[in-house]
C-alpha cells in the first residue's frame, strides 16, 4: 500500500479509518460498565418484540441477565487472563471500546445472539484471535462476511501493523464498523461495503490489494475459494473458521480447484477452558506455469 494515489483513491470510495478523534461517552470515559439496551441509554428505536429479545422473546436483552458480575474494563481484563490469552493494556482498552458498543447497538441491529461479556469474550474476541497461533496473517488482509467485525476487527486490534479489509454488504452493519473503527481509532482498517464478487472492485488495479483471506461466514468452503481466486496471487492463503465436523467440505473444495488450491494446514482445538471444538483448514493458493 505505498502507491499513494491508489491509497487516496481507495479511502476516498471505501475506507473508514476513524476521521474522528473524540471519545464516545460511556465507553473509555466512564469506566463503570455500560448500561444494556432494555435499561436505557440509547436514542435509538427498539420495536417491542426487539426489546423482549431474540427469537420471541425468549432471550432478553438485559445483558446482565446473563453476566456473573457486572461488565467492566476491569473484568474484561480478568476475562482474558483467565483464559490464558495475553493483550496489552491498549488493545484490552479496544476490546472494551468495541463490546461496550455491540451491547448498547446489538437490539437495534440485531448484530450477534452471543450475550454477556464472558461469552464475547470468549466466542467472538478469543475465538477470532485464537487462529493467530497457528497462522501469522499477510496483509491486506481480506475480512469476508465480516458482519459485525468477525474475526477481522480482533485480528486488526492485535495486529496493528498488518492492515485489514472487513467485506460486508449489509448497510446497518456497515454503519457499526464504521462507527467501531472510528472510537477505536483503528488505522489499519478499511472498511468495504460490498460484496465480494468476481467483479468486485478489489485488487492492486483498484487500489484494495489483498493478500491472505480470512473468514467466519456460513457458506462452503468451494463457494468462498471461488470469490476469492480473482484477487488473491500465489502463495497467499484463505483462512477457514469452522466447527469440527468439515472434512466433506475440505475434500469438496480440494476436488473442485485441482491444480489451483492446495491444502497448507488443518488444524483442531478448542476454546480455552471449555470443550467447544473448532477446526482451522487453510488452503493456499498454488503458482501458475
Amino acid at each position: 500500500m505505498k502507491n499513494a494515489g491508489k491509497k487516496n483513491r481507495r479511502d476516498r470510495n471505501f475506507a473508514s479509518r476513524g476521521a474522528s478523534r473524540g471519545r464516545h461517552a460511556g465507553t473509555m470515559g466512564e469506566r463503570g460498565g455500560a448500561q444494556s439496551a432494555d435499561r436505557g441509554g440509547s436514542a435509538e428505536r427498539i420495536t417491542p418484540n426487539r426489546r423482549r429479545g431474540f427469537a420471541g422473546g425468549t432471550r432478553p436483552y438485559d445483558y446482565s441477565f446473563y453476566e456473573s458480575e457486572p461488565a467492566t474494563p476491569e473484568y474484561l481484563a480478568r476475562l482474558f487472563v483467565r483464559h490464558r490469552f495475553a493483550a496489552t493494556p491498549a488493545q484490552l482498552d479496544r476490546f472494551w471500546i468495541y463490546y461496550d458498543l455491540l451491547r448498547r447497538k446489538n437490539a437495534s441491529l440485531d448484530l450477534t445472539r452471543i450475550m454477556g461479556i464472558e461469552a464475547t469474550t470468549l466466542k467472538h474476541f478469543i475465538d477470532s484471535a485464537l487462529i493467530l497461533n497457528w497462522f501469522e496473517p499477510v496483509g491486506p488482509v481480506l475480512d469476508i462476511g465480516s458482519g459485525p467485525g468477525f474475526p477481522g476487527l480482533p485480528l486488526a486490534i492485535l495486529r496493528e501493523e498488518t492492515e485489514f479489509v472487513l467485506a460486508e454488504s449489509r448497510a446497518k452493519r456497515v454503519g457499526f464498523l464504521r462507527e467501531a473503527v472510528s472510537l477505536m481509532r483503528m488505522r489499519n482498517v478499511t472498511i468495504f461495503p460490498h460484496s465480494v464478487r468476481e467483479d468486485s472492485p478489489l485488487g492492486m488495479d483498484c487500489g484494495i490489494p489483498v493478500g491472505d483471506v480470512v473468514t467466519r461466514a456460513l457458506e462452503t468452503m468451494t463457494l468462498t475459494l471461488g470469490r476469492v481466486l480473482p484477487f488473491i496471487n500465489p502463495g497467499r492463503q484463505v483462512v477457514f473458521l469452522k466447527g469440527p465436523d468439515c472434512d466433506a467440505e475440505i475434500s469438496g473444495a480440494l476436488a473442485s480447484f485441482p491444480g489451483i488450491y492446495e491444502l497448507a494446514g488443518d488444524v483442531e482445538y478448542s476454546l480455552p477452558g471449555t470443550d467447544q471444538r473448532r477446526r482451522l483448514p487453510r488452503f493456499r493458493k498454488l503458482p501458475i506455469f
